[in-house]
């Protein structure tokens, strides 16, 4: 007896391998849901991770920066250029091989983006807060606002 949507099923192997190979190479998420972001340290506001060189612009004092103008530049098999809107950074800053999570700030004011490290897109932006940021585990504290990551870790 033939087990019924076997063929269905045998359609879309390729498809279900196609996801499995996809969750196993893309650094930021894990198998149990975690996400791997990790802190940078932007030393004087110029270090290359993963191949990829990221540059913050002009730094505010030397020889340890506080903050940096902008723009954003990565460089790697391409070299793109972040909105201009993300600036003035600060720490922390944190990345996961795949996104950027950036601090700014303007007045007491703060705003964390996401960006997408191969294409400088900014694929997530908070609202507006005072306070300290923190990441830790799947948690991005905004001041007092708690935001969890999702599947693909970003806020």
């Amino acid at each position: 007896m033939a087990i019924p949507f076997a063929g269905w099923i045998a359609e879309r192997r390729g498809l279900w391998r196609l996801a499995i190979v996809a969750c196993l190479i893309c650094p930021s998420a894990r198998a149990d849901g975690a996400c791997r972001y990790v802190p940078l340290d932007p030393g004087t506001g110029r270090v290359t991770i993963d191949g990829r060189t990221i540059d913050l612009g002009e730094a505010d004092s030397l020889p340890v920066p506080g903050a940096w103008q902008g723009p954003i530049a990565i460089a790697g098999v391409t070299r793109c250029v972040v909105d201009p809107a993300v600036a003035i950074v600060e720490r922390p800053i944190f990345q996961d091989g795949r996104h950027m999570l950036v601090t700014t700030y303007s007045g007491s004011n703060r705003t964390i983006f996401a960006i997408e490290l191969t294409t400088c897109r900014v694929v997530w932006r908070s609202a507006a807060f005072a306070g300290a940021v923190r990441l830790t585990g799947d948690t991005l504290f905004l001041g007092k606002t708690a935001r969890p990551l999702g599947p693909n870790c970003l806020p």
